[in-house]
């Protein structure tokens, strides 16, 4: 069953429910356009005046104890002062709410919406009158304070965890191997460079897995940070974080020569990590392995759309053979400071 029939389903029989469940109506509720092809069905809606998202998750690798997990987490990290979407009960007063149809148990859970709105949603203009390495360094910071308190957070117990990085079904292997017979060997040799790698707690434990801009709201009064979307959560290397946030900051800057490129980004990370260090420290050492993670983002990112290379439309396939060449020929930092990238069509070729 796809997406498609998925959300079909979700739509006739289970949403009116969820909506009752917690409080709305299912016409009250508004849908997420940007949440399309997501693991979850997303919606909004407004209760006694706070605005409010409601998440139904329906696949298989997202079962019940997962996001018991989750939830867990995510109220550890709010009852320690992180500012993020907090999970609200339902009418009934539970936090989770399961409801089978059609063979499938959707599972709706609701949040606080953070404060203001996303930066990308805004164009990428941060708030007037502040510098926007005021951005980049809340940034660093609310990132830091979450790996300095996963180092001390238990979870429910072996039953109810969140998984580890290498748990997940699509770290098991590269799925194209015939088609991509290179990338395969790339693929395999990175795994087991990662596996290679020390596991302590100042470098390894519970992270966000997803840190970008569009995983954060900010209040445009006062520049606070609210988190959300853990529901990717898992056990791994602060520093795949910390790539993921260097990845977040490419589209200021894609469309400019060569040397305002460099020379952004290095601004950019300079004041993440000088936000992240007000709450944790990472070692030089780890820094150092910020392209080897970045290598892993733009894997990840090929397997998942090697899954059209079939795909007749052009503009896949120029992103396709970009990512693939990188890999080939090792080039780092997402061939971003490589001559393959063009800034006139971006991580294509």
């Amino acid at each position: 069953m796809d997406r498609i029939e998925i959300s079909q389903i979700c739509e006739i029989e289970v949403l009116e429910t969820a909506a009752r469940l917690f409080g709305t109506s299912k016409n009250a509720l508004g849908k997420f356009d940007d949440y399309e092809g997501c693991a979850n069905l997303v919606y909004h809606y407004q209760h006694e005046e706070q605005p409010r998202v409601l998440r139904i998750t329906y696949r298989p690798d997202r079962p019940l104890e997962l996001i018991q997990a989750e939830l867990h987490f995510v109220n550890y990290l709010a009852d320690n002062g992180v500012r993020l979407s907090k999970p609200v009960p339902s009418e009934a007063g539970n936090l989770i709410e399961v409801i089978p149809a059609a063979g499938i148990p959707f599972i709706a859970v609701s949040f606080v919406k953070g404060r203001g709105m996303r930066v990308p949603d805004n164009g990428y203009r941060y708030r007037v009158g502040a510098p926007i390495e005021e951005y980049f360094q809340n940034w660093g910071q609310v990132l830091g304070q979450m790996h300095r308190l996963t180092k001390t957070y238990q979870p429910v117990s072996a039953a109810i965890r969140r998984p580890e990085w290498f748990d997940w079904e699509y770290t098991r292997g590269f799925p194209y191997r015939e088609q991509l017979p290179t990338i395969a060997y790339k693929y395999d040799t990175l795994i087991a460079e990662l596996q290679a790698l020390t596991k302590d707690q100042d470098s390894y434990g519970l992270i966000h897995n997803d840190f970008n801009d569009g995983n954060f709201t900010v209040d445009y009064d006062n520049g606070d940070i609210t988190v959300f979307d853990f529901d990717d959560s898992c056990y791994f290397w602060f520093i795949y974080d910390l790539a993921c946030a260097w990845e977040g900051g490419i589209g200021r800057t894609m469309f400019r020569p060569l040397a305002e490129r460099q020379a952004f980004m290095d601004r950019y990370m300079d004041n993440v990590l000088r936000g992240y260090s007000r709450e944790n420290t990472l070692s030089d050492a780890w820094l150092e392995r910020l392209p080897l993670f970045l290598r892993l983002i733009q894997m990840q990112e090929l397997v998942y759309y090697a899954q059209y290379l079939d795909e007749p439309d052009e503009e896949i396939q120029a992103g396709l053979r970009y990512k693939i060449r990188c890999i080939e020929e090792d080039i780092p930092y997402l061939g971003f400071f490589d001559p393959v990238f063009n800034p006139e069509r971006p991580f294509e070729l």
